[in-house]
C-alpha cells in the first residue's frame, strides 16, 4: 500500500492527475490475518491523501461525489459503471477468493476492476494465488522477450 500511496503522489504532482481521478479496488474487506481496508485508509492518512470510502455504508454509496478532489476505496463489486483515469486494484493476492467457488465470477470481477482505468492501471499484490501466478508469468514472457533470457525455476 506504500507503493500505492507513493504512485498516487507521483501521478498527481507529474502527470497532474487529480485525486479525484484516482480509484482504490477492493477484493474483501478483511480476511482472517489483515484488515485491508484499515489498512489502506491508514497508509492514505499517513501520506497526507485525500480519500472517500464509497463502499463504507449505504450513506456513503448514496453520498458519493465524483468530483469531491479525493481518492475512491471501493469493493471491485460496487465499481461497475465507475470510470477513472488511474485504477489501483489492491490485494490481487486475495483473488480468486477462497470462499467463491465460482471462478468464472471472479474472473468478471477483475475483468470489471481492471477496466475501470481510463489510463492507468495498477496491480498490487504480495502474497501468490492463481491470479498473481498468471500476471508473474505474463511479466515473466514479457522479459524474455525483451531480453532473449529465459528465466529458470
Amino acid at each position: 500500500m506504500r507503493l500505492v500511496a507513493r504512485q498516487m503522489k507521483k501521478l498527481h504532482e507529474e502527470r497532474k492527475i487529480p485525486f479525484d481521478e484516482m480509484l482504490i479496488l477492493y477484493r474483501v474487506k478483511k480476511n482472517h490475518k489483515y484488515p485491508f481496508v484499515d489498512i489502506i485508509k491508514r497508509l492514505l492518512r499517513e501520506s497526507d491523501l485525500p480519500f472517500f470510502w464509497i463502499t463504507e455504508n449505504d450513506v456513503s454509496k448514496r453520498s458519493f461525489k465524483k468530483d469531491d478532489g479525493k481518492i475512491k476505496i471501493s469493493t471491485i463489486d460496487s465499481s461497475k459503471g465507475l470510470d477513472f483515469q488511474a485504477v489501483f486494484i489492491v490485494n490481487v493476492d486475495s483473488m480468486p477468493f477462497p470462499l467463491q467457488d465460482d471462478k468464472e465470477r471472479e474472473v468478471s470481477l477483475f475483468y470489471i476492476g481492471m477496466t475501470r482505468a481510463k489510463e492507468y492501471l495498477c496491480l498490487s499484490y504480495s502474497g501468490e494465488s492463481e491470479f498473481t501466478q498468471y500476471l508473474d508469468q505474463i511479466m515473466d514472457k514479457r522479459h524474455q522477450k525483451k531480453t532473449g533470457i529465459e528465466k529458470i525455476n
